[in-house]
């Protein structure tokens, strides 16, 4: 029992103690998920493709495709975790 207590008093400690902002963590929580959501469809749609019947060099351009897209609905999330990972070192350093 002395060791919940203990806990208890330290979790209190460490949220009034914070040195960082408190809405960074749901800030990265939901980028996080955001750019799992963007993996998924791409992973699914790669996977669409490769299951396709047809022509490969179509294939492959259509994957080529897929993966520039990709990466274009990614750079904006990727941006702004690159920003809030700057925020918390900033409030570290």
């Amino acid at each position: 029992m002395p060791t919940d207590v203990q806990h208890l008093r330290f979790q209190e400690t460490s949220r009034t103690d914070r040195v960082y902002s408190p809405d960074i963590l749901p800030r990265l929580q939901a980028l996080l998920a955001d750019l799992a959501d963007i993996d998924l469809a791409c992973q699914q749609k790669l996977e669409a493709i490769e299951r396709s019947l047809g022509d490969e060099s179509l294939k492959r351009r259509k994957i080529a495709r897929l993966w520039k897209d990709h990466q274009d609905r990614r750079a904006p999330y990727v941006a702004a975790l690159e920003e809030l990972q700057a925020q918390a070192r900033d409030c570290f350093g």
